[in-house]
């Protein structure tokens, strides 16, 4: 949550360079606020004290706008555990984390998680 005003930023410059209007701007900071605090809530695997890591990467892809998040709960470098991602089983469990608000703003979400790696896809569409 500490990131917050930083992801913020973010979101609003990409959606500033895809020449997004500000109800659809706003739509895209929400997804991801929510997102993030879907990710951060109680329980999770940050249970132990550490923060999980994140990156977020955003496609944007004309009238749409994909973000994907992925949070690594261990300090092991997050492009090493992705490296992996392909040798490991998907378990998906929505009942995990709770997307209703989430899927209010974005018109699909995608939860995957592995060990320690939880990746969210969530894709947002420009208003008219």
């Amino acid at each position: 949550m500490a990131s917050l005003s930083e992801i913020d930023v973010f979101l609003r410059e990409i959606a500033s360079r895809s020449d997004w209007n500000d109800a659809s701007t706003e739509r895209l900071r929400s997804a991801g606020e929510e997102t993030l605090l879907s990710l951060a809530q109680p329980g999770g695997d940050q249970a132990d004290g550490n923060a999980p890591r994140l990156r977020i990467l955003a496609r944007p892809d004309g009238r749409t706008m994909e973000l994907e998040f992925v949070a690594v709960s261990e300090k092991e470098n997050i492009e090493d555990r992705l490296a992996y991602l392909g040798e490991q089983v998907e378990s998906s469990d929505e009942s995990e984390i709770s997307f209703r608000l989430l899927r209010h703003y974005a018109s699909s979400v995608r939860h995957q998680k592995y060990q320690g790696v939880d990746v969210v896809t969530v894709r947002v569409e420009a208003s008219p």
